[in-house]
């Protein structure tokens, strides 16, 4: 099983375009906190096929709606 590790994203949907395609072969998806704002959270659920498992980070935003989103993907 191979596992992708991921943290502070902080909103850079730039980057997350260029990991998706390394994390292609990861089973699954370790995101250690810092979304920011829940369409990056979208656009990282969209792009991962496999389950996704994270933890709140310091710098969170509007943690009702990422849960929501959360729950939509």
């Amino acid at each position: 099983m191979r596992i992708g590790v991921l943290s502070d994203i902080h909103d850079n949907i730039w980057a997350v375009a260029d990991l998706l395609p390394h994390l292609g072969d990861c089973d699954l998806l370790l995101f250690l906190g810092d979304w920011c704002a829940p369409f990056t959270l979208a656009a990282l659920a969209e792009g991962f096929k496999g389950p996704i498992h994270a933890v709140w980070g310091n710098n969170d935003g509007d943690k009702l709606l990422l849960v929501r989103n959360a729950d939509r993907a």
